[in-house]
């Protein structure tokens, strides 16, 4: 995942930088929230990991702003206050989950691997990103009109990748959504099925490696539109 750091020590904002790049992450380090504000203005993270007590612009209303502008991002609070009122406001705020400080590295890279397993609650039967569809009550995929036969761990990961696309997904993300455990995170894995999906979805390739970071589907330069059909569209 591509994650905005915020936090204003910094010794603690470059051992989470750290701990993040080595689970495979995308991390980047700011440390008030006038730099964050400017970062998210920029292009989408899938995460931003804040601490509430920062100078100027703090946790909770960095927090705000960024729901007013409804940005997606998940949001997972770093805080050092006990109260369960400051909690409490955090999450009715839109925050994803919190975590008080002083706090285990590990556990914090945990909680952002269980955020990045999320997904938006949507009653979505369809999903369409160029001319790619996928129907989630039946498992059918076609491309144009040329039904696309999958197994069903391929069937898996191009799911996961339709669900966003235009993001960039870490082979270990892969692995946890697809795999789970089963596979120990066998990264190798991954590239062996994106060459299938890539083989049996055809030309011109809609599933692209970014160098370093892990894959996306829809193109590397911009986000391809990504048409969601509900139940009710369908009704209707």
């Amino acid at each position: 995942m591509r994650i905005l750091i915020v936090e204003d020590e910094l010794s603690v904002a470059r051992q989470i930088a750290a701990a993040l790049t080595e689970d495979g992450h995308d991390p980047k380090a700011v440390h008030s929230g006038e730099a964050a504000l400017e970062e998210l203005s920029k292009g989408p993270f899938d995460l931003v990991v804040v601490d509430i007590g920062l100078p100027g612009i703090n946790g909770f209303e960095l927090l705000r702003r960024l729901r007013e502008q409804h940005l997606a991002s998940r949001v997972l609070l770093l805080t050092g206050r006990s109260a369960v009122e400051d909690r409490v406001t955090g999450l009715q705020l839109g925050a994803d989950d919190y975590l008080p400080k002083p706090f285990a590295m590990r556990e914090l890279v945990a909680r952002v691997r269980a955020l990045g397993r999320r997904y938006p609650e949507e009653p979505v039967i369809c999903l369409r990103v160029g001319d790619v569809t996928l129907d989630l009550s039946t498992h059918d995929v076609h491309r144009n009109t040329q039904r696309v036969e999958l197994s069903p761990r391929e069937l898996m990961l191009l799911k996961v990748l339709m669900r966003e696309p235009g993001r960039v997904f870490t082979r270990t993300e892969l692995c946890e959504r697809v795999w789970e455990h089963a596979h120990e995170y066998d990264t190798k894995l991954v590239e062996v099925f994106i060459g299938r999906l890539r083989k049996k979805l055809g030309e011109p390739p809609l599933i692209h490696t970014i160098r370093h970071v892990g894959y996306t589907i829809g193109g590397p330069e911009g986000k391809t539109p990504v048409r969601r059909t509900t139940n009710s569209q369908r009704r209707g």
